[in-house]
């Protein structure tokens, strides 16, 4: 039985595709395979008329993508977990598509990954091959397994810590539960998000202390090891699908990160939904000074065919300092992702749009370890 939608049997990969999803050449590939020690499977194995080519599944990829990091052939970026808020405060821009992608890409560099649904429309949890109202019944209808159905979200980890600060004496229990493998032991993990996740805005007014900081203060505990079965340590990059609107749980999000990414499709709905966001982060900052996220501005449904791509262009010309110098094309390949409930990365991997996260992706890392090298000499000063 099938542990998420997604048809991932379905999905095999030779040689050249596998190298392109590790960002390697194909030789290099070859080399890791013979020092790994793992064993393939090839194409012949069920056909004997076939060539023995490989055949790497998903799982397989990212696999080799954690022995390069065991290797230590994956530039660290960081001591601590880098926490990502992919946020917008205007629906249909790409946030779900950034923080899955983002994800993926990560993954198969080698990181450590967690994701973290924090919209009630569970775009992302789809994504990641979760269907977020599926029963026990339906799933067996659909061939699925129990591992298949979402069972709590960031909610139920959230909320029982914020009981067990209230003063009532309740003590958290194991949430390991909550956290999703959809491509295995190796690859990127996932909070799922489901429709009670919107009991977390009323779980907020009950929140002692700083309510914008709840996250903050979480993920410091968790690092300590005082949150049972959730430990911020265990990754490298933590990404936070936010809701397109103003709520506790996107502010908290952007409070506990250390990069904004703010994907905006070129339209003018979407750059007033920008200055909104950073009418947020800068408040944040004020009521509290140790909050100092980078924004990151992504263009997405980008073509150079569109009179008023170039109109939006010039009033991103204010946040140039803030602009990431690739793009994510429009394309009607991402429309797809969600219907086979895969990300493009790992359905196309040579596809135009997969070429452009990659390179947004290195980007990304590039300004996170000049921020974390910056913020570590600070500290030694």
């Amino acid at each position: 039985m099938r542990s998420t939608f997604a048809l991932q049997e379905d999905v095999i990969y030779r040689l050249k595709a596998a190298a392109a999803l590790l960002n390697i050449s194909e030789n290099t590939l070859r080399n890791h395979l013979r020092d790994s020690g793992m064993e393939i499977q090839r194409a012949n194995k069920k056909n004997p008329a076939s060539p023995a080519v490989r055949l790497f599944n998903i799982a397989d990829v990212f696999k080799l993508a954690r022995w390069r990091r065991e290797q230590d052939l994956v530039k660290k970026v960081s001591a601590e977990p880098v926490v990502i808020a992919v946020d917008l405060i205007k629906g249909g821009v790409g946030k779900s598509t950034t923080a899955g992608e983002l994800g993926i890409q990560l993954g198969l560099l080698g990181y450590r990954v967690l994701m973290i649904d924090l919209d009630v429309q569970s775009n992302l949890t789809q994504l990641m091959g979760y269907e977020s109202d599926l029963t026990i019944d339906e799933a067996a209808e659909h061939g699925l397994s129990d591992d298949a159905i979402v069972t709590g979200t960031f909610a139920t980890i959230c909320t029982q810590f914020m009981d067990s600060k209230n003063g009532r004496g309740n003590k958290m229990g194991n949430v390991a539960g909550v956290i999703k493998r959809p491509f295995g032991a190796h690859g990127p993990a996932l909070i799922p998000s489901d429709t009670f996740l919107g009991d977390l805005e009323q779980a907020f007014t009950y929140a002692k202390g700083n309510r914008e900081l709840v996250f903050r203060t979480l993920f410091k505990e968790s690092a300590a090891g005082d949150v049972p079965g959730f430990n911020v340590n265990e990754y490298d990059f933590i990404i936070f699908d936010c809701p397109p609107s103003i709520s506790f749980s996107s502010t908290n999000a952007i409070a506990a990160a250390d990069v904004v990414i703010a994907p905006i499709r070129m339209d003018s709905f979407a750059v007033k939904g920008l200055s909104r966001l950073v009418s947020e982060i800068n408040g944040l900052g004020e009521r509290s000074p140790e909050v100092r996220p980078q924004l990151l501005i992504l263009p997405t449904h980008y073509s150079t065919n569109i009179t008023r791509v170039s109109r939006m262009q010039q009033q991103l010309q204010a946040y140039k300092g803030n602009l990431s110098p690739t793009v994510i094309s429009a394309s009607e390949l991402f429309p797809k992702t969600q219907e086979n409930y895969l990300p493009l990365t790992l359905q196309m991997p040579t596809a135009g749009p997969v070429g452009e996260y990659r390179l947004f992706t290195e980007f990304l890392l590039s300004m996170c370890a000049k921020t974390k090298g910056k913020q570590a000499r600070t500290a030694e000063v």
